[in-house]
């Protein structure tokens, strides 16, 4: 990458709690959990909220493979959004993936406790309808929980929000999917959008299902519009030729985030550590892995298939897989992790 880049923020990523299943298109992979007290993570996220007031640097901040926050998390979480409000905050709006199975009673209170530490909308993703998206996501009844689930955010005054997977399996299911939505509870945030598989994790392994340009522009018209809101979501659904068009039009990206991966084998040094002397560290060891590996055009000029008219979401999709591509060919060993160019750990 161009030694030019500027770093423009810090995401700090904390996984303490596990999913209760595994999704077969997870664009996290596999996953590593921390098995630090919460106290820890918020002393640590505490310093850096902090520390950004007096930075062109900003912070965000996740602590979870899924929302199922203990009642500590929770008061800590709350504590953090009070004294540091932001846009983005792991209390505002949740996501339902990897979640237990409750009865309807549970989640109700489950949904109202949350809504009393300010959640404002529930997040559901889906692949297909039924027992289809129950064999994707790992979980014999996951379909009905995360529908019963939103139904309930949605009568407690929540707004329900969903994102429908369009792959070649999940197709045949979708428009059974969107009626059930339908009969949601209505609220004036609601939205709904469809993408296909992104191209890391699990689903790096699921080409194969991946729709092209013939079967994108026959979607019935429902279905490409909730295509096309994606644009404004996760970003483009286009084929590989049309984002070579894009990327090849766009000067170098030059502006990168910088990852804080806290796990129990670096909690320790961190909290001896003052923010400034984390950062700089991050800095140094981002930079070197990034002059590791080609820079966007040239993965694009080497690996981009220009022929190629399966749909990718996220320019970043095709970046990771012409990377893939790359370390092939050309073995390196560096920091992925520390890049964007990893979805999880």
């Amino acid at each position: 990458m161009d030694a030019g880049i500027r770093f423009d923020s810090i995401h700090i990523h904390s996984k303490l709690v596990a999913c209760a299943h595994s999704c077969k298109y997870c664009s996290m992979g596999k996953k590593k959990i921390a098995h630090i007290s919460p106290h820890r993570i918020h002393a640590l996220l505490e310093r850096f909220l902090a520390w950004e007031t007096s930075q062109e640097i900003s912070v965000g901040y996740i602590v979870n493979y899924s929302a199922d926050y203990d009642r500590t998390t929770l008061e800590l979480l709350r504590d953090l959004s009070i004294r540091f409000p932001r846009e983005y905050e792991p209390l505002k709006r949740i996501t339902l993936g990897g979640l237990p199975k409750r009865t309807d009673a549970e989640l109700r209170t489950w949904l109202s406790e949350r809504q009393e530490f300010g959640c404002i909308s529930a997040h559901g993703s889906f692949a297909g309808a039924g027992t289809t998206h129950d064999y994707w996501n790992g979980q014999r009844g996951n379909y009905d929980l995360i529908v019963r689930t939103l139904r309930i955010a949605g009568e407690i005054g929540m707004a329900v929000l969903a994102r429908l997977f369009v792959v070649k399996s999940t197709l045949p299911t979708l428009q059974a999917l969107n009626d059930e939505l339908d009969a949601l509870p209505e609220h004036d945030k609601n939205w709904r959008y469809a993408v296909p598989y992104f191209y890391a994790g699990w689903a790096s392994r699921l080409e194969e299902e991946r729709i092209d340009e013939r079967v994108r522009d026959d979607l019935p018209s429902w279905l490409g519009d909730l295509l096309r809101k994606a644009r404004s979501a996760e970003g483009e659904c286009r084929s590989e030729r049309e984002w070579i068009e894009a990327i090849r039009s766009q000067p170098e990206p030059r502006n990168v985030g910088l990852i804080l991966n806290v796990t129990d084998a670096n909690i320790d040094r961190l909290e001896q550590q003052s923010c400034d002397e984390i950062v700089d560290d991050l800095k140094a060891r981002t930079s070197k892995a990034y002059a590791a590996i080609p820079a966007l055009h040239e993965l694009c000029d080497r690996y981009g298939d220009r022929d190629g008219t399966k749909i990718y979401g996220l320019e970043r999709c095709l970046e990771m897989k012409w990377l893939d591509r790359h370390l092939q060919e050309h073995p390196a060993r560096f920091e992925r992790q520390l890049t964007h160019l990893q979805m999880g750990n």
